[in-house]
């Protein structure tokens, strides 16, 4: 019996309309909403045809609707200009990474989870405490801070397409609720994957449900992921006067952030004035570094480890993409995009802050937690 929830969810993947879907398989538009709506049984003609034009096996449209998740700060970091079927396209990719890592998981022991939830104290304090909990300094750079975030439980995943206007998004997901995931698009600067992160986990703590008006919950999680990355009594300590272009950008290889983002905290903070911040941003404009900011300044990218590691576990080292794809009811090439976006041990090696443990720690999705693997 095909599910109609399958269908839809690769077509709205591929980005299709159900008018576009069944021009290709040569039916009329009500066939394929019917198809979805569980009230018509395609032929099986028809089926390979979905199957054909989706890239999909035909027995992933057999299967039972796999796991689902709110939708979480994707309604946040959905700019005005993206359109529903580009928050549709990075909702179904999400999905979908998900349910593999939620299988995966499935066959991992527990471990347990360090990121609070829900802390009800103002933006810049709470970073703080969360900096506490996940064995951080309260004013020193985080070297690695997609490691530090997924030893602490959270299990983040990388999207293999750029996500235009979605650089990032997060979610309480699992039945329970009690897993915490960041969604990464892919493709973007090492610094600002770094501020995307911090931001999601700001949500994540922050914001486990919507309350509020977007504009002031996204400005909170702005604020946690300033004092989380970049600590007032640090910035304090080495924003001393007197401020200069160079003098800031001396400062990103050390805190891997961006060099308008230390310029724009050192503003917050009161360390320059209005005008020193306008003249400072008008030197980063004719630098042309608005857009780009110096290669030699560059920070490296952070890319998540997880799934790939726990399908290294089950499926060998190279994965084994055919004997995953099968028992994912994938196609081989879609999943090897998915765990091609994921670092392999060789990314990994030395991303280790000193002193810590090189374990990665992922969570069973919504059947309680997942042990060191």
């Amino acid at each position: 019996m095909v599910n109609g929830e399958r269908v839809r969810q690769a077509r709205e993947l591929r980005k299709l309309t159900q008018t576009e879907l069944a021009t290709r398989c040569l039916v009329e538009q009500a066939a394929i909403a019917r198809i979805e709506s569980g009230d018509l049984k395609p032929s099986d003609a028809l089926v390979q045809a979905i199957s054909e034009h989706m890239g999909f096996p035909v027995e992933f449209f057999h299967q039972p609707t796999g796991p689902d998740f709110p939708l979480g700060s994707l309604l946040f970091r959905a700019h005005l200009s993206t359109t529903l079927r580009e928050r549709a396209e990075a909702y179904r990719y999400a999905q979908i990474t998900y349910e593999i890592a939620d299988t995966l998981a499935a066959r991992m022991k527990p471990s347990v989870l360090r990121l609070p939830q829900g802390l009800d104290q103002a933006p810049a304090d709470a970073a703080g405490i969360t900096r506490s909990q996940l064995g951080l300094s309260p004013d020193t750079p985080v070297p690695n801070l997609l490691r530090v975030v997924e030893t602490a439980g959270v299990l983040v995943l990388a999207l293999p397409v750029d996500l235009e206007g979605r650089d990032a998004f997060s979610s309480w997901a699992g039945l329970d609720h009690k897993q915490p995931v960041i969604f990464l698009s892919a493709n973007r600067p090492g610094d600002r994957v770094r501020w995307n992160i911090a931001h999601e986990v700001a949500h994540l703590v922050l914001h486990p449900t919507i309350k509020g008006q977007l504009a002031l919950v996204e400005r909170q999680a702005d604020e946690f992921a300033a004092e989380f990355l970049m600590p007032e009594a640090a910035m304090r300590r080495e924003l001393a006067p007197p401020i200069t272009l160079d003098r800031v950008a001396r400062l990103k290889p050390r805190w891997r952030v961006a060099v308008q983002s230390l310029v724009r905290r050192a503003h917050e903070l009161e360390i320059i004035s209005k005008r020193q911040y306008t003249y400072l941003f008008e030197q980063i404009g004719a630098r042309g570094w608005r857009t780009h900011e110096p290669d030699h300044l560059a920070v490296p990218v952070e890319k998540p480890r997880a799934l790939r590691k726990m399908a290294e576990l089950i499926y060998g080292d190279p994965v084994n993409h055919q004997r995953m794809a099968k028992d994912m009811k994938m196609a081989p090439s879609f999943v090897k995009r998915l765990l091609d976006s994921h670092a392999d041990k060789a990314e990994y090696v030395g991303s280790v802050p000193p002193g810590r443990s090189s374990r990665v720690v992922p969570i069973r999705p919504s059947r309680g937690h997942l042990r060191s693997v």
